[in-house]
Order: structure tokens, then C-alpha cells, then sequence
């Protein structure tokens, strides 16, 4: 199979099952948004899994990444030993690093707290210190057990095996959010236990459904390792690195990773320390604070995640093979490589922000209830989707074409420019200020990787131009009709109803995806993007 066809063939499989992931980790919000009572009763959850992701990108080390590309990088070389060697003992080194991150964060949790607490401004407040440390305690357990798990799915990634990978995701999501809602129901409602407990349980449920996914995979290593062994045996290069050698590339590949892990967190860890501050600055009551950030960082992030999560996909499936490809000299293959991967997540990633911005009330009372703060978040949040979208993507094209130590230096820009703006954009826009400072901050560090990727992966950014101006086009052209759709349905509906937002979306929806679908087909800019599969599409679908 060509190196193009099993792109095409990986980015298809994590696609489809990130976009499992995040819908069951959207859909799962609306009976968890029930059970627990609303937007502020949510807060304390998210103060838990920001810094919880912050710590689980250190403890990973960039190790997961790193290995995949360096088993990618020495498979092409033939050097199957070598790779062998190398990710054997990453899986040890995992093990004692998530151990080490678990005792960090347990014992940090109440240093962690006392910075949210101070961020928060004096004054009354519906969490306390306690309240915070103990959930961030309990979601640490986690830690253990997934730099440990992702390192094991970057050794697929590195034989261009993406199917392990795809389906431990989609179930360590069913197992983390069975656990996670049936925990807090029980809690809540048959036990007559507190909203913290019932918070604990659900971060807990991470770790539960880490340990699901580490069996899946250990079932696809047995059926693979045969298969892997052949390779090894077939090894005729004479490549025989120490482990300090091989853990000195590893580190030099394995810190962008961490940085470039840690940048979306990290974005949302200064709102977190900065929120509140900023609407207390602006003359925002307090009672509005904790609830317009579980809007911020739970909510309304919950379902941008969905466009945005292609971008994950992408940039896991594309970055063996770009390697490759580099480490071969064929910029051609690179070029055509990186082009194919932007477009095809712009094709995806643009009418479903725009789509998701001009639906957003509808959208935002179907999963939670009609609030007018969240459907204004929400309506400025849908397009950032698409910045953070490209980010994902070119930092990890960066690193593909071995410039990974260039990605610290933009990362570093990126949150500085965050930290400096976020809080003059809340006093002055509110919560939808932080999401601007997101914006801001993104599309800048977006510009720097495309002059990167343009300078040293010998990328034409230019070639982007016409079909990028036909997304663009047709996207728009959706926008409208959905609208005009939407604002006939508003006439003889009530759309702050829960049941009237979910008819109108099941109307708005299938008609912008029509109109969207048929205008690239017709026009032949599904064909630059898919390949081959726009023609078996095609012929499925008469209409096109």
C-alpha cells in the first residue's frame, strides 16, 4: 500500500474515532450537567482536569510522540533492532514516570489549590481550598497509568499501525463516561451524597477507563507482535546505539512534544488563574464568576472540541510519515503530505465552526439550557476552533520535519501573548475575552509555524490559496442557508426550549451539510482533497 493510501487509511480510522470520542464526550455533559445541577456545580470539575492534563503532558515527557517518531524514523531505515531496543524500554521508563508524576501532583494539589484560591480574589467563593485539593488528588490516580498507555499507542503509530490506538480511545471513553455518570447518579441520587463527592467520582473515572484502554491494547500487541518480530528478524543494518544515545534523541524529540502538549492546557490554565480576577476587575458580581467559567473551560469547550478534534487525528496520523519522507530527501512526498493534511482538515474543521457559530443557541440549550452568557461564549468560541485547529496541526508538521526545538521557542510566544492580553480582554469583553486572548495568541503562533514549515519543509504556502478560497466560499454560502432556514424556523418556534433547539439542529444541520457536500463535490474540490475516495463517494451518492 502506498505511503499516501495509508495516510489517507490512518487519518480515516483516528478521524472516525476521535469524533466518537468527542461526541460521546460531548453528548455525555448533558445527563452529567443534569445530574450534577448546572454551570457552577461543574467548576470544581474542571478545576480538577486542567491542571490534571498539564501534568499528564509533563509526565508523558513528549515520550509518546517522540517514540513514534523515532520508530517511525529507524523502520525506514531498516533498522528494526534498534526501534525494538528503544520502545521496549520506554514503556519502563513510562511506568516509573507516571508513578513519579502521581506523587508530584498528590502532594502539589494543595499548592495548586491555594494559586486557584488566590486567583479567585477574596470574598466568599462556592469551593474551598479542601474542596479543590481533594478532587485534584483523586484525578492524579490517572496519572499513573496513561503516559504509560499513550507511549504503547505510539508504538503503533511508529509501524503505521492506527487502528490499536483508534480503538482503545473509543473504549476507554465508553468505560470513563459509564463509570463517570453512573458514579455520580448513585452518589447524588441513591445515596444522597454532596456535589463534591459526586465530582470526585467522575475525575476518578479516568483512571478507570485508562486501565480499559491498556487491555485493549495489550489484545491488539498479541496479535501484532508475531508480525513485529518478522521485522526484527529481517534487520541487516549494523546500528547498535546505547540507551544513552537512543534516550538523548529521545529527550531532543521528547520536550517539544511536552511543550507543544502542554500549550492548549496551558492556554486554559491562564484562564483559569485569571477569569474570575478579570471579572472582578471589570465590576462582575461575584455570583456570575464560577458559573461563566464552567461555561468557559467545561460547556462551550466541550463542544468545540468536536471540529477541533480532527486536528488531533491529523497531526497523530500524518507525523510518521512525514518523518519518513524527510528523512528521505523526498520533499515532494513532504509537500504533498503536509498540503493534503491542511486541506483536508479545513475542509472539515471551517463549515463546522461557522456552522456551529450561527447555530450556537440552538446548540448550546439542546446539550445544557437556554442561557444567553453561554450562547454568546459559544458563538465567539465556534471560530477559534479553526485557530486552534491549524496550531495542533503545524506544530506537530514542525516536528515532523525536525524542527521540533523551533516549537518551544513558539510556544513560549504563544502563552506570553496569552497571559499579557487575557485579563484587559475580560475586564473589557467579559468571559468572551478569554476567548478572544485564545484567538489572539493562537493565530499568531499559527503564522510563525507556516513561515517555519514554509522555510525548512520547503512547503508552498501558496499552493493553499484557491482551493482554501473554495472552503472558504462555499462555507459561507452554507452559513447563509442554514440561516435563512434557521430564522424561518425562530418565527414559529420557541428555540429556548430544549426540544425546539434539538428540531431545529435535526432541520439546520443535514441542510448545511447538503448544500456544503454537493458545492465541493460538483466543483471537484472534494477530488483535490480526497483522492481517489470522492469518486467511490460518488458513485454511492447519485447526487453528487
Amino acid at each position: 500500500m502506498s505511503d499516501s493510501n495509508k495516510l489517507i487509511r490512518g487519518t480515516f480510522y483516528l478521524t472516525i474515532a476521535t469524533f466518537i470520542t468527542k461526541i460521546l464526550g460531548m453528548l455525555y455533559v448533558i445527563p452529567f450537567y443534569s445530574i450534577m445541577g448546572g454551570e457552577e456545580n461543574l467548576a470544581l470539575y474542571g478545576y480538577a482536569y486542567t491542571p490534571y492534563t498539564i501534568m499528564l503532558s509533563v509526565a508523558a515527557a513528549g515520550v509518546p510522540g517522540a517514540v513514534s517518531k523515532y520508530v517511525a524514523k529507524y523502520n525506514a531505515l531498516g533498522a528494526y533492532r534498534t526501534s525494538q531496543k528503544l520502545y521496549r524500554s520506554s514503556l519502563y521508563v513510562m511506568m516509573a514516570s507516571g508513578i513519579f508524576a502521581f506523587a508530584v501532583m498528590y502532594i502539589a494539589a494543595p499548592f495548586i489549590a491555594d494559586l486557584q484560591m488566590a486567583a479567585a480574589g477574596e470574598g466568599a467563593h462556592r469551593w474551598s481550598n479542601e474542596d479543590i485539593t481533594g478532587i485534584i488528588r483523586i484525578v492524579s490516580f490517572a496519572v499513573i497509568i496513561v503516559p504509560f498507555m499513550a507511549t504503547w499507542r505510539g508504538i503503533f503509530q511508529g509501524f503505521e499501525s492506527f487502528g490499536p490506538t483508534s480503538a482503545s480511545a473509543v473504549i476507554e471513553q465508553i468505560i470513563r463516561i459509564a463509570f463517570l455518570l453512573g458514579g455520580a447518579f448513585i452518589v447524588i441520587n441513591v445515596l444522597g451524597g454532596s456535589i463534591r463527592t459526586a465530582n470526585e467520582i467522575a475525575v476518578f473515572a479516568a483512571f478507570v477507563g485508562g486501565v480499559g484502554a491498556l487491555a485493549t491494547l495489550f489484545v491488539f500487541w498479541r496479535k501484532r507482535k508475531p508480525h513485529i518480530q518478522k521485522m526484527v528478524e529481517t534487520d541487516e543494518t549494523d546500528y547498535d546505539f546505547s540507551y544513552k544515545e537512543m534516550y538523548s534523541e529521545i529527550i531532543r524529540y521528547g520536550i517539544p512534544f511536552i511543550i507543544v502538549g502542554v500549550a492548549i492546557p496551558l492556554t486554559m490554565f491562564i484562564d483559569q488563574l485569571t477569569h474570575n480576577n478579570g471579572l472582578a476587575l471589570g465590576g462582575i458580581p461575584e455570583q456570575y464568576h464560577d458559573t461563566w467559567f464552567g461555561m468557559l473551560n467545561l460547556t462551550t469547550h466541550k463542544l468545540v472540541m468536536i471540529p477541533t478534534s480532527l486536528a488531533a487525528a491529523f497531526a497523530i496520523s500524518i507525523l510518521p510519515f512525514i518523518t519518513k519522507n524527510f528523512q528521505q530527501r523526498n520533499m515532494t512526498g513532504v509537500h504533498h503530505q503536509i498540503k493534503t493534511m491542511l486541506l483536508m482538515l479545513l475542509y472539515f474543521a471551517v463549515p463546522a465552526a461557522l456552522g456551529m457559530m450561527v447555530l450556537s443557541a440552538p446548540l448550546y440549550s439542546s446539550f445544557y439550557s437556554y442561557n444567553e452568557m453561554g450562547i454568546k461564549i459559544l458563538m465567539f468560541y465556534a471560530p477559534v476552533s479553526i485557530v486552534i485547529s491549524l496550531f495542533t496541526m503545524t506544530c506537530s508538521i514542525v516536528q515532523g520535519i525536525d524542527r521540533q526545538n523551533m516549537t518551544l521557542y513558539v510556544v513560549i510566544i504563544m502563552l506570553a501573548i496569552k497571559a499579557a492580553v487575557n485579563i484587559p480582554l475580560i475586564m473589557q469583553f467579559q468571559t468572551v475575552g478569554a476567548v478572544m486572548g485564545t484567538f489572539i495568541a493562537l493565530g499568531i503562533g499559527v503564522i510563525i509555524n507556516l513561515f517555519i514549515i514554509r522555510k525548512y519543509g520547503e512547503f508552498r504556502v501558496k499552493s493553499l490559496a484557491r482551493p482554501l478560497a473554495q472552503i472558504v466560499f462555499y462555507s459561507i454560502i452554507m452559513v447563509f442557508a442554514v440561516e435563512l432556514v434557521y430564522l424561518l424556523l425562530m418565527m414559529n418556534m420557541d428555540v429556548t426550549t430544549k426540544l425546539n433547539s434539538v428540531i431545529t439542529l435535526l432541520v439546520t444541520v443535514p441542510v448545511g451539510a447538503l448544500i456544503y457536500v454537493v458545492l465541493s463535490f460538483r466543483s471537484g474540490l472534494a477530488d483535490q482533497i480526497l483522492g481517489a475516495r470522492a469518486d467511490k463517494i460518488r458513485r454511492k451518492l447519485k447526487v453528487l
